[in-house]
């Protein structure tokens, strides 16, 4: 019979168990749940979709209600073009986030990171442009 331990998956010289978890935005694939694939040997995903709500809400910051407050005028208005991405507060979420994660670290697996694409509303035609970009 054969078992999951009897395969192994190759990247470049390394080689890990072949369990693969995560993937999945909004912290619905936690860092706990990644990291126990990676202390087994295999390779865990977590995910930056969300982010500044999953580090509020993991690790005490104010991000979602910092914005909240910058936007409030706009809150009931259905057209949202004022509010925008604070690319230096995603950046610092995205780096707690990471940084937490590894910092628990245990085994020889491997933690991926599943980055979203942040989205230009006022330039929807640039982001497919990007889009074909990577995809081509």
């Amino acid at each position: 019979m054969k078992r999951v331990d009897d395969f192994r998956l190759k990247f470049g010289k390394e080689e890990y168990v072949p369990i693969m978890i995560g993937g999945m935005g909004v912290d619905i694939s936690t860092a706990d749940l990644a990291l126990e694939a990676c202390r087994l040997g295999g390779i865990g995903h977590i995910s930056d979709a969300m982010i500044n709500t999953v580090t509020d809400r993991r690790y005490n910051t104010k991000y979602v209600k910092d914005k909240l407050k910058q936007y409030k005028f706009n809150v009931a208005n259905s057209d949202k073009a004022v509010v925008q991405f604070d690319l230096e507060q995603l950046a610092n979420a995205t780096r707690l986030h990471v940084e937490a994660t590894m910092a628990r670290k245990q085994g020889n697996g491997m933690i991926f990171i599943n980055c979203m694409e942040k989205v230009d509303d006022e330039r929807p035609k640039r982001n497919l442009a990007r889009a074909d970009e990577c995809c081509a």
